[in-house]
């Protein structure tokens, strides 16, 4: 694999393959400032929820929702498209690919095919909060391209909450955590932000690193927005904007190779931080020795007595670390 900071143009890869529009009226929004950007497979119930969210955004500007269907398994109206055509909104731009060009290549034809400068990923298991646009858009306004990643809660796969995000929440009833701030590359990695859904990147910025590069699935999007920081610079909203759903879909089958990965690129971002590489190495092994058992429980569904084979030493090393991070968000 190559270094995540290269730029290589993943667009290419299936530029022969074209995404055709099948229903949306370009006239409703010609000038759009953000695209929600959707790329689907076969999750029609979920995506019903996902596109009513999208819909339901309490933003004031013009925006424009692209729904890009990867299934060419059905020669007639895929299920994604029915769910699409109850909702009669002409906002809404479906586009349906004549071939399967994969995840990653279905998520860099959402960038290709957003019209606005900005675009916020809802991908159709997931759905965003009515708040999103509009928190994410005031904060562009002061960080310019800077990619803005959020806070989100967790739900199932029913829709019920599993962890809520308290917005506002103080320590020792004194202390309240900013509502943002700047997130850096050692930030990245000593922790993942999620898939890209709720977040907002500059199309301009996208394009320029090349998108999301496959040769580093199941993780693509972890290495693209660490590669994004690196060159643009980000901030983390502690606002939630999106809730992500844990229920079967493709980490389930494939975290084992996600943790292998992660781990090539946590070894690509040493040269991007400014700490001593025995040091470095260290954190590496602690968060794989860690990381490894979570996934475990949380993807393998294995019980939760594997959290007592954590070594103490990983455990205090990550918590001091990760007070770094407690002082960034309340100010110390």
């Amino acid at each position: 694999m190559r270094n995540i900071f290269e730029i290589k143009d993943n667009f290419q890869t299936y530029r022969e393959v074209p995404s055709l529009l099948v229903s949306g009226d370009f006239s409703c929004c010609p000038k759009p400032e953000v695209s929600i950007v959707m790329p689907v497979y076969n999750h029609p119930d979920f995506l019903r929820v996902a596109l009513k969210s999208a819909l339901e955004q309490d933003y004031q500007g013009a925006y424009e929702i692209i729904v890009i269907d990867n299934d060419d398994t059905v020669s007639g109206e895929t299920p994604n498209f029915k769910v699409v055509k109850e909702f009669n909104a002409p906002r809404v731009y479906y586009y349906r690919n004549q071939k399967n060009i994969g995840m990653f290549g279905n998520w860099n034809r959402c960038i290709e095919l957003a019209r606005a400068p900005f675009l916020v990923f809802c991908h159709d298991d997931d759905m965003l909060l009515p708040n999103a646009l509009s928190r994410l858009m005031s904060l562009q306004k002061k960080s310019g391209n800077k990619a803005i990643f959020s806070a989100f809660n967790k739900i199932n796969g029913k829709g019920e909450y599993i962890k809520k995000k308290k917005v506002g929440k103080k320590i020792m009833g004194i202390l309240r955590k900013k509502d943002h701030y700047n997130y850096s590359v050692f930030a990245h990695f000593m922790d993942e932000v999620g898939n890209g859904v709720g977040s907002l990147f500059a199309k301009e910025c996208l394009l320029e690193i090349g998108g999301f590069n496959p040769e580093f699935y199941p993780v693509a999007d972890y290495a693209l927005f660490s590669h994004y920081t690196y060159r643009f610079g980000s901030i983390y909203n502690t606002i939630p904007t999106f809730n992500y759903r844990i229920a079967e879909n493709e980490t389930f089958n494939c975290y084992r190779e996600m943790l292998d990965v992660d781990k090539y690129i946590w070894t690509c971002m040493k040269k991007a931080i400014a700490l001593p590489d025995p040091l470095l190495d260290r954190i590496i092994r602690a968060k794989y020795n860690t990381r490894k058992i979570r996934f475990e429980i949380e993807f393998g569904q294995k019980d939760k007595s594997l959290k007592k084979n954590l070594k103490t030493t990983d455990k205090l090393l990550l918590k001091m670390i990760h007070w770094t991070f407690f002082i960034k968000r309340y100010g110390f």
